[in-house]
């Protein structure tokens, strides 16, 4: 039976930057030497000015991380948000984010918004990005749930894939609609 439901952010809450700036780079470019700068960065094991200068002398562009984006351009999923807000009443909510510092927390989500989430398990506190099974096993613990309860909401098919090797149910986020109908479906079962 399903009592809690954990939902990503990058790609869900919001917009997902990396992976639109990894798929606008060239062919020619190691796209998989930068994904793993910018995983050490959400781990918080290295600076975001590390980060940046890795970046560009990998890629040769500049990558903008989310938090140094200004407000306006920041698209939430506010129909998501509402969704949440729904389900906070019958589940325990948490989030789960690979995450280089507390943006979401300090600017991307209201205080309100924050309410809705029981629990939130960010890469850079943790010092480990999700897959690693680390990630979701804190989130069950600190939402007080075994796996087998836990439905994890996520755009990433890896994600989703390790989110399942632990027992949890997972959902991969395509967009809102489609989202909302298979958690629908999976907290029926």
């Amino acid at each position: 039976m399903i009592r809690g439901i954990v939902f990503d952010c990058f790609g869900v809450l919001t917009a997902d930057l990396w992976h639109e700036f990894l798929d606008s780079l060239p062919a020619n470019i190691d796209k998989s030497a930068i994904s793993n700068v910018h995983r050490e960065y959400g781990a918080g094991r290295i600076s975001k000015q590390q980060c940046h200068d890795s970046i560009k002398r990998i890629s040769g562009t500049e990558f903008t991380e989310m938090e140094d984006i200004t407000g306006h351009s920041i698209k939430k999923n506010t129909a998501l948000l509402r969704y949440i807000k729904d389900l906070s009443k019958t589940y325990s909510i948490g989030l789960l984010s690979n995450v280089g510092n507390n943006w979401i927390r300090e600017d991307f989500l209201t205080s309100e918004e924050q309410s809705l989430f029981k629990a939130m398990v960010l890469s850079f506190e943790v010092g480990h990005n999700k897959p690693e099974p680390i990630m979701y096993t804190t989130i069950c613990e600190r939402l007080g749930l075994q796996p087998t309860e836990v439905l994890y909401i996520d755009d990433m098919a890896a994600y989703c894939s390790a989110a399942e090797s632990l027992g949890m149910k997972a959902v991969r986020y395509i967009n809102y609609e489609q989202c909302q109908r298979d958690i629908e479906s999976s907290i029926k079962d």
